[in-house]
């Protein structure tokens, strides 16, 4: 068994960024041998700092699924850089006339005030190898979409930000993983929409509660919706899967 799991929103609370109230879930799972692959739009520099509070050891997905962190082995790279992507996000706002604006655009000041970071965790954040994340000021998203596909990139939307991200998702990302680790048993936990494509992939997908409840239970009508969102509906609905397997 394998346990893919989202972040903000889901293994961390929205607004506080605390793990805590899935703690006791998180320790059933080292006990039983579970391992826990966080997947996430964060960054490596984020996710490191994050695993040390974890005692986390295993792999890690990070920026969408641009790369596989395989501890002992290469990083799995799966998608485009972040100067790439910049530059692919400069040109299709040219093109389609709307008006955006990126991470690497922001003061650590504003990316505080946009996310509710703390300013050191801002700043990790702002460290990306990968993708972009931005803001839309004006015009239509899918007329930024059409222009970014046309230069082969895509969009995907988070809880706070959208992303451009180059040849990959969080969905290749974790087959890649789940084949590395040889375990087809996969359960999967998220809450935003960028992560319905990687829980049509596992064969347990867990939906935790947040305003894009709908379109995730639209998009996976068979998926068990935890009793409660972030980490503590996390923690119930993991529990009662480890506890009924």
């Amino acid at each position: 068994m394998v346990v893919f799991t989202d972040l903000d929103g889901t293994l961390l609370d929205r607004d506080t960024y605390s793990h805590a109230p899935a703690d006791s879930a998180i320790d059933r799972c080292k006990a039983l041998g579970v391992p826990i692959v966080l997947v996430t739009s964060k960054t490596r520099a984020e996710v490191e700092a994050l695993r040390l509070s974890m005692r986390h050891t295993g792999p890690y997905i990070i920026e969408n699924g641009a790369a596989a962190i395989l501890p002992g082995h290469p990083d799995l790279i799966l998608g485009a850089s972040s100067s790439a992507s910049r530059a692919a996000l400069r040109r299709a706002s040219f093109v389609s006339g709307v008006l955006v604006r990126g991470f690497s655009d922001m003061s650590i000041d504003e990316i505080c005030q946009r996310s509710g970071l703390h300013p050191e965790i801002a700043a990790l954040a702002a460290r990306r190898e990968y993708g972009e994340p931005f803001v839309v000021l004006s015009g239509p998203v899918s007329r930024l979409e059409s222009a970014l596909a046309e230069l082969g990139f895509q969009v995907t939307r988070g809880g706070r930000f959208f992303h451009v991200l180059g040849g990959c998702d969080k969905a290749r990302a974790v087959r890649k993983v789940a084949e590395f680790l040889n375990d087809g048993d996969t359960i999967g936990l998220g809450d935003a929409p960028n992560d319905i494509p990687f829980l049509l992939t596992v064969r347990r997908p867990i939906l935790i509660p947040s305003p894009h409840l709908h379109a995730m239970r639209a998009a996976l009508p068979n998926a068990f919706i935890a009793p409660e969102p972030g980490p503590a509906g996390w923690s119930r609905a993991l529990l009662e899967i480890l506890d009924n397997p």
